[in-house]
């Protein structure tokens, strides 16, 4: 997890400190499990700088300039945090009176420890709230596991007759409500790309990785883009048109070069690569409009057609593609050769 999230570091060390404070002893911080944790930290920090130094250099920068100036909180607190609340009371109300379950204790700090991330990045997709959820979920599987559990005793409660375990899968169901949409595409969508094409190259015009993934598996294409979703041009519009709106014209002058740089090596990338197909996002008007009215984006859709769409997906097809399996024998022969 923390190769992927460096920053829930801290869902390893709160729990650590609890056993620490727990047993009075700082032998937990130094367990060999952390040093294991650390060690491929540091290995994995060391393989990047050496294999990628370009990604500490360069690209994490942008990272804090761009993608880590923007946040949505109130989403964040309708869509998780009143479930991560629910959990928390379900935990209260089945600890145990005068007794102290280190695995439920050890669980529940490492999801309190979650929240911090999640909050402080303030971005609000489903994955960066899910392990604070899983780890208040796995707390009250272990008081569950319990024996003989004497719930904490409260007048408000006293309407509460349900057993414990029913109480538990409610919150349990709760808490998932979040991740019970999908992003997969529609059958239909699939079919029809599947039944046109034969292992194309794709490409993306979104501001979402989810429009070209899992999608790019299930018709057995190839995404040939460097650009996996179009987040860093949508970030810095978006920031350029804050900063206009607040009178710093510096700034919105710095994020709209940052934005027009992008978008220029994404159509040259277009132009080079001419993927059979593009995965077109229908819902953010703000982005496309600019790709297709200043950066000439109108041009080389020019040479493709709408294949199918839906929702939220238009899937443009190149004019002049042709399934290999429909190709002449000749042609086919020519296109293997080197």
């Amino acid at each position: 997890m923390l190769l992927v999230k460096p920053y829930y570091a801290i869902m390893v060390l709160a729990p650590a400190l609890v056993v620490a404070v727990r047993r009075r002893s700082l032998k937990s911080i130094f367990a060999l499990e952390h040093w294991v944790i650390g060690g491929i930290c540091i290995v994995y920090l060391g393989a990047v700088t050496l294999i990628h130094p370009e990604f500490l250099r360069d690209i994490y920068p942008l990272l804090a300039d761009v993608y880590g100036k923007l946040g949505i909180f109130w989403p964040i607190v309708i869509g998780h945090g009143f479930a991560w609340c629910f959990l928390v009371f379900l935990i209260w109300w089945l600890w145990p009176a005068g007794r102290f379950p280190e695995l439920a204790a050890v669980a529940l700090a490492a999801s309190i420890a979650g929240m911090f991330p999640l909050f402080y990045q303030a971005k609000g997709w489903s994955y960066h709230a899910y392990p604070a959820i899983f780890c208040a979920v796995a707390a009250i599987l272990c008081l569950l596991a319990v024996p003989r559990i004497v719930r904490q005793p409260s007048k408000l409660l006293a309407f509460v007759t349900a057993p414990s375990r029913a109480w538990a899968l409610a919150g349990v169901a709760i808490a998932f409500l979040p991740y019970w949409s999908t992003q997969k595409p529609g059958p239909a969508l699939v079919a029809a790309i599947r039944a046109a094409t034969d292992r194309p190259t794709i490409a993306l015009i979104s501001s979402d990785m989810s429009s070209g993934h899992p999608l790019t598996r299930m018709i057995d294409g190839q995404f040939v883009s460097t650009h996996v979703s179009d987040w860093l041009g949508v970030f810095a519009l978006s920031l350029s048109r804050q900063a206009a709106l607040s009178g710093d014209t510096a700034e919105a002058t710095r994020y709209q070069a940052i934005m027009a740089r992008y978008v220029e090596s994404k159509r040259k990338e277009f132009a080079r690569l001419r993927p059979d197909i593009i995965v077109f996002k229908k819902n953010n008007a703000m982005w496309t409009s600019q790709l297709t009215e200043r950066f000439g984006f109108d041009a080389i859709l020019a040479h493709y057609r709408i294949l199918v769409e839906d929702e939220t997906e238009r899937i443009y097809l190149r004019d002049d593609y042709v399934r290999s399996g429909d190709r002449p024998p000749e042609l086919s022969k020519a296109s293997e050769k080197p």
